[in-house]
């Protein structure tokens, strides 16, 4: 078979009609035009061009670099979580590289193979997830944290998010509430449909009990309107779980504009137990996520997977604990 011949960013920029200097802009993730962009990086697929991954790889050697794949940094579960990912690949002498939302796919992987990233721990997977798969596609070792896949072929490690909806749910019904409501996660997401899985289970068990279900998104602004929306009703619920704490301070801000006293007219559980949840003008009642120790397992599966590649896959799930604080109070 002939081999492809060299392509340099050169002759990548001469076919798509740019600059050089505008070549290496898309490819380290700066400022350029969409159209712009689009067309780079139609060029770049057409020769699967990696300069820096194809340089690491004439050596053989390893990056020292792991990708994380994450939703958004202005959720404080995020950081949290990276963080503690941190810490760990810290004392095996490796390095983080971050890859949010604001990436396409096309683009994160780009920069993903562009680094020679040794492996990836993707925290933010929803089903049919194009990055998870592309990345997994391209042979590089990925392991899902926080988050899973149903079918999917790797390492996955996540709360035990059934759990933290049933204990949610019977928090609120040993309360005495009969008319509750929740406010949904991300839809395509293993957390939200797992919470919602074991929320709608106890609730439904319980006798002459009214559930209402809203989508928040994991989504602070959506969440305020949702809720805010669900107050506004002739009859509002008593009742609040939010799959998540961000939504759960949404929830908390949108019934203060409504004149809603909380816990006194309306409870509000959340999940995750970030650390603002327990400061004392927060003071959530919510579901706590052991959030370092999952960091902490996705980066030590990614490594075991590392140094066995033929290994099987494994998927942890770790035990969650309900916290009770002032947020919630008999109906």
């Amino acid at each position: 078979m002939a081999r492809r011949p060299t392509v340099t960013s050169v002759q990548i920029a001469r076919e798509a009609g740019v600059a050089q200097s505008t070549v290496s802009r898309v490819l380290n993730g700066g400022s350029v035009a969409p159209e712009t962009r689009r067309r780079v990086l139609e060029v770049v697929a057409k020769y699967d061009f990696q300069p820096s991954q194809a340089a690491r790889s004439l050596v053989g050697a390893r990056s020292g670099l792991i990708g994380v794949v994450i939703r958004d940094l202005t959720n404080p579960f995020y950081p949290v979580m990276v963080k503690a990912m941190e810490r760990v690949l810290h004392g095996q002498g490796l390095r983080l590289s971050l890859v949010t939302d604001v990436m396409t796919a096309e683009e994160g992987l780009a920069l993903l193979r562009r680094e020679g990233v040794d492996g990836v721990v993707f925290t933010s997977a929803v089903r049919d997830d194009p990055l998870a798969h592309r990345i997994r596609g391209h042979g590089i070792p990925l392991v899902l944290c926080h988050r899973t896949l149903e079918g999917f072929q790797a390492d996955q490690v996540e709360a035990d998010n059934v759990t933290a909806g049933r204990l949610a749910a019977q928090h609120l019904l040993d309360l005495g509430h009969r008319r509750i409501a929740m406010v949904c996660g991300l839809s395509g997401a293993s957390t939200a449909e797992q919470r919602g899985h074991g929320f709608r289970e106890r609730v439904r068990a319980g006798e002459d009990v009214t559930l209402t279900e809203t989508d928040g998104a994991y989504d602070y602004d959506t969440a305020y309107d949702a809720v805010r929306a669900l107050l506004s009703r002739a009859e509002p619920p008593t009742a609040l779980f939010c799959q998540n704490d961000v939504m759960a301070y949404a929830a908390l801000n949108a019934a203060a504009a409504a004149g809603v006293a909380v816990p006194r007219e309306l409870s509000v559980v959340g999940c995750d137990d970030v650390p603002l949840s327990a400061w004392e003008r927060i003071d959530l009642t919510t579901v706590r996520q052991p959030l370092e120790r999952i960091a902490q397992v996705g980066v030590e599966l990614l490594l075991e997977r590392l140094a066995d590649p033929d290994a099987a896959p494994r998927h942890e799930i770790l035990p969650v604990e309900f916290v009770g604080r002032s947020t919630t109070a008999r109906a």
